[in-house]
């Protein structure tokens, strides 16, 4: 590691040299996005996943947090293999019975040597704190490839969510720890009273970070799901597809006290099409059409147990949609019947 490190008096961040270079060292530089996950998380950078409580964002950075560590692919983009750092703002409880679920619903074993996690949370916007942090990444002996801050408001002990000037000296600070380390820094946060507003707090925070994710809860035929969209890629396209998570529960091998199956959970993904429930149904019965309405159904059936989304509905819920949409592609004009049972497409 470079830089020492003051161990008394007001903490100070050592950073390299300020100076100017020429333009011709920039020249040299590649012009080639490095992904820590492709398309998604760039290498280098700071960045935000925020949404609403309870909607499943420690479910999804820790997902993230895992494939880095197993350098396998995250919602089939490719993910490299690096060392993570998780700064776990309500500690450790749970967090086994998390980790074991996500291993045992990809089938898959944690590289245990790439994945550390804290005991709890400390101040990052205080000198000790800051001071203590980096001392603990020093203590590991190995360079993180990301670090993620869950959540922002637990690891903050003096400063004030809706300061500017607050939460400016805080992404400093973060970005002194990517300057140290070469890492990127992903801060899960919460969204404000209004969820349409985005992330809760001062405008700095989005103003001062390189990318930045929304997790969005909606339901979807009864089921309550969350989408996942960029809305901020400061090097790259944020013109991404959306995807779509479910929280499930998965049963582990454990035994309780009382000699039950110990359960946990992870996310699964959700292969929704659409922005909004209405229009998923509307061209899912328009792309199944068939003339004849009993194969019609059959056919809306099959593709949407297929495709529109990773959770089995009873056939009946399934059917009932259908007779919906039929019938509201007919007062829309869409369709027509033209004998009973028999439809025609309208241009």
């Amino acid at each position: 590691m470079t830089n020492a490190l003051p161990t008394s008096g007001k903490f100070t961040f050592e950073l390299p040299e300020y100076k100017f270079v020429p333009i011709s060292t920039v020249y040299e530089q590649s012009t080639e996005v490095q992904w820590l996950i492709e398309d998604y998380i760039p290498k280098q950078s700071v960045g935000m996943l925020y949404g609403p409580s309870g909607v499943g964002k420690s479910h999804v950075a820790l997902d993230m947090a895992v494939k880095i560590a197993n350098g396998i692919p995250w919602c089939d983009k490719d993910a490299q293999k690096g060392v993570v750092l998780i700064m776990a703002g309500e500690g450790q409880s749970g967090l086994k019975r998390r980790l074991q679920s996500i291993e045992k619903h990809n089938n898959i074993s944690i590289d245990q040597n790439n994945l550390f996690v804290s005991e709890r949370a400390i101040g990052v916007d205080t000198d000790k704190g800051f001071m203590d942090l980096v001392a603990a990444i020093e203590a590991l002996e190995v360079t993180p490839d990301l670090i993620i801050v869950d959540t922002l408001s637990r690891h903050l002990m003096s400063s004030s969510e809706n300061s500017n000037e607050d939460m400016a000296a805080v992404i400093n600070r973060l970005e002194q720890l990517k300057q140290r380390y070469n890492t990127t820094i992903l801060i899960v946060h919460h969204t404000g009273k209004n969820a349409n507003n985005g992330s809760r707090g001062a405008s700095s925070i989005r103003a001062n970070i390189d990318f930045s994710f929304v997790l969005s809860p909606f339901k979807f035929a009864g089921v309550s799901l969350a989408d996942f969209e960029c809305e901020k890629q400061k090097d790259a396209s944020d013109q991404l597809p959306s995807t779509s998570f479910q929280v499930i529960t998965v049963e582990l091998d454990d035994l309780d006290s009382k000699g039950r199956k110990v359960k946990g959970a992870c996310i699964q993904r959700a292969a929704c099409k659409c922005d909004t429930e209405e229009k998923l149904y509307e061209e899912l019965a328009l792309d199944t059409f068939m003339p004849v309405k009993p194969d019609w159904q059959k056919n809306f059936v099959e593709v949407f147990d297929r495709e529109v989304v990773d959770v089995k509905l009873k056939p009946d819920t399934v059917k009932k949609i259908f007779r919906e949409q039929v019938k509201l592609l007919v007062e829309m004009s869409y369709v027509k019947e033209v004998e009973k049972n028999k439809f025609e497409k309208l241009d």
